[in-house]
């Protein structure tokens, strides 16, 4: 791998982490995320209301609390280092490379770090680093099963 290609995908995942930005320039994406994922619950709603008989309040919020329940799942298993596992075993079992190959050849090139053993390599994958985005998905899970509770219990 040429150098030149290994500092242009530092640079991408530079772009693309952005755990280390303070949490008031993050806020509005995570805002966001939970508007357009509102929006698509309460789409999703209608198109159920219309095409069943279940009120409308029972539809949307069933969905948004459904919607909430996959936030919660998706977010305890990212931050609790599941997927990490989880895509080592697909890789294993269908031979593909590993998720963190190419970032450790990209470290192995530059000359500052060894490559990992399948004991480190199993270590890391149960001890993950700190995820805010995780925690901020969990967060958003409990928030949209709220707003579903509240729209089903009172308006349905």
């Amino acid at each position: 791998m040429s150098p030149r290609y290994a500092r242009r995908m530092e640079s991408f995942e530079d772009e693309l982490d952005d755990a280390d930005l303070p949490l008031r320039d993050r806020l509005p994406d995570y805002a966001a995320v939970f508007g357009v994922g509102l929006a698509a619950c309460i789409g999703v709603g209608l198109v159920i209301y219309l095409i069943s008989d279940v009120s409308l309040a029972s539809s949307v919020g069933y969905t948004v609390i459904l919607y909430g329940v996959i936030f919660l799942l998706a977010g305890g298993a990212s931050g609790g280092g599941y997927t990490n596992l989880g895509i080592g075993a697909a890789g294993a079992l269908f031979g593909t490379r590993r998720a963190d190959e190419a970032q450790d050849e990209v470290a192995e090139l530059q000359g500052s770090k060894h490559r990992l053993t399948s004991q480190e390599r199993l270590n890391k994958g149960l001890r993950p680093e700190a995820n805010p985005r995780a925690f901020w998905q969990v967060l958003g899970g409990v928030a949209y099963i709220a707003l579903g509770l509240i729209v089903v219990i009172n308006w349905s």
